[in-house]
C-alpha cells in the first residue's frame, strides 16, 4: 500500500491507444517532432514546436508576411469554444498552443487537450480526462494547465491529479 501511495507522487506515463487502423496510420504520421526539427525551427517558420517556438525558447516568429505596412488590416479569422468540461463551469486557459504541420494542439482545464486545424479552427479531436472535480480544490490557482508537449507522434499533457498522459497525435 505504501508503494501505491508513493507512486502517486510521480508523474506516470499513460499511453492511450484508440481508433481504427486508418486513424492509427494517420496518427503515426502526425506530430513527428524530434530534436533535429526543434533545432532547425527557423527552416519551418509556420510551426511552433515548443512553448517558446524553438530550442532557444525565443518566443519569436521569423514569418514576415505581417509587417508595419499591413498590420492594420489584420482581422478576425476563427475562434474555438472549448465548451464545458463534462458539464463543469468554464475554467481558465493559460497555455501557449503548439503548432505542427497545420495542427494546433492546446490544453485546457484539468489536462484536457484540443487538436484543431490551425487554418480553420475545426476541432480534429479532443481529450477530456475523467477526473473528480474535487482536484480543483487542491490547486492553488484554478484547474488550469500550462500546455502540451509534442514529440515523435505523441501529445503529452499533465493532468491536475499529477498523471502525465501521452496521446496519439
Amino acid at each position: 500500500m505504501r508503494y501505491l501511495r508513493s507512486l502517486r507522487a510521480f508523474l506516470v506515463l499513460v499511453l492511450l491507444f484508440h481508433g481504427t487502423a486508418d486513424a492509427a496510420g494517420k496518427a503515426a504520421k502526425a506530430a513527428q517532432v524530434d530534436w533535429k526539427r526543434v533545432q532547425a525551427a527557423d527552416s519551418e517558420p509556420q510551426n511552433w514546436f515548443t512553448g517558446g517556438r524553438d530550442a532557444g525558447e525565443q518566443h519569436y516568429s521569423p514569418l514576415a508576411l505581417i509587417n508595419e505596412g499591413n498590420v492594420g488590416r489584420l482581422g478576425f479569422e476563427w475562434e474555438f469554444d472549448s465548451g464545458n468540461l463534462r458539464g463543469r463551469v468554464q475554467r481558465g486557459h493559460e497555455a501557449t498552443p503548439i503548432v505542427v504541420d497545420g495542427v494546433m494542439y492546446n490544453s485546457g482545464p484539468f489536462g484536457a487537450v484540443y487538436a484543431l486545424s490551425a487554418t480553420t479552427g475545426k476541432l480534429l479531436w479532443r481529450f477530456e480526462p475523467q477526473l473528480d472535480g474535487a482536484w480543483a480544490r487542491k490547486a492553488c490557482c484554478d484547474a488550469v494547465n500550462r500546455g502540451v508537449a509534442v514529440w515523435k507522434g505523441k501529445v503529452y499533457v499533465g493532468q491536475l491529479d499529477g498523471w502525465l498522459v501521452a496521446l496519439d497525435a
